[in-house]
């Protein structure tokens, strides 16, 4: 995939984020979290797509309808016993490989060869593109099986993530905040929230704030970055949320509407921006969940 197609697609996702926020919602949050059950995943591997290609495909499914979290190449469809509907149009994602052999190149592009005329070769990081297809997309195929989920009443797995943070939490007042200068995170008395899923996603929401710490992965908090600093808060919190079950409601979005008008701004005026704030609301939900992280590969090795 070319430079010029990746912007392409970068500029489509950017655009397709701020439509839905100047209505109100975003691709994590209902009414699209209602349509997208699961965390998006390759239909072969199981591999859970994550950052800015989880987005895409959020936003790409909730655009147009598809129920269904799997998505796969047009290879692994038929790897699969099945097949793409004629017509039927993919989408790119992206990732970086590392330590790729790469021939070495002089400036004017022809071979760089050692002492004794062999071509030179270099070990580096590149970006791989690939189209996948969602799997509403493909024909012949056993049918996604849709996993209930209970009521959210008192989530084990988020309540586990605030416990083994180690974060400070204070309940109290009508305030939910985060207090960089004293590190520590304020909310409201668990009870005072409309229903346990607005309680659990403020509280995620808040614990991405703490994770930018200069003790931790050093985020900026001056006056002028706190939009965007909010911004990272709410796609941590919905990567985070999405592991737990937990809903990002639109009720919990209207708490942060004032910061809106400012990320479409911020947004419009740099698509960049998108991607740096899913750069680091990725790295913000894996230094939150660690611990599950390393809970989950012991339980794969026992199992």
């Amino acid at each position: 995939m070319s430079w010029f197609s990746i912007q392409r697609e970068r500029r489509e996702l950017v655009k397709e984020l701020c439509d839905a926020l100047e209505k109100g919602t975003a691709p994590w949050q209902k009414p699209w979290s209602e349509i997208v059950s699961d965390w998006p995943r390759n239909a072969v591997t199981g591999h859970k797509y994550g950052g800015t290609n989880a987005m895409r495909l959020y936003s790409r499914a909730g655009k147009l309808g598809y129920d269904d979290p799997r998505w796969m190449t047009y290879r692994q469809a038929q790897d699969l016993g099945g097949y793409v509907l004629p017509g039927a149009k993919g989408i790119h994602i992206q990732f970086l490989v590392d330590d790729v052999p790469v021939p070495k190149l002089r400036r004017d592009g022809s071979p760089f060869l050692d002492a004794h005329g062999r071509q030179v070769i270099e070990r580096k990081t590149i970006m791989k593109s690939y189209v996948v297809f969602n799997a509403s997309q493909v024909s012949g195929i056993p049918p996604y099986e849709v996993m209930e989920h209970e009521p959210v009443k008192e989530c084990e797995k988020a309540e586990r993530i605030l416990s083994e943070s180690g974060a400070v939490i204070h309940h109290g007042g009508n305030e939910a905040f985060y207090n960089v200068t004293k590190d520590y995170i304020g909310l409201p008395p668990a009870r005072n929230f409309r229903t346990s899923a607005d309680y659990y996603a403020t509280a995620l929401h808040e614990l991405t704030h703490w994770t930018g710490h200069v003790s931790r992965l050093k985020r900026d908090f001056t006056r002028g970055s706190y939009a965007f600093e909010e911004l990272v808060a709410e796609i941590g919190s919905m990567f985070v949320s999405m592991e737990t079950g937990i809903d990002q409601t639109k009720e919990h979005f209207d708490e942060h509407a004032a910061y809106v008008g400012t990320w479409i701004k911020r947004i419009k005026e740099d698509s960049q921006a998108l991607f740096r704030a899913v750069r680091l609301a990725h790295d913000a939900a894996e230094y939150i969940l660690k611990y599950e992280r390393e809970r989950e590969k012991e339980q794969d090795k026992a199992s």
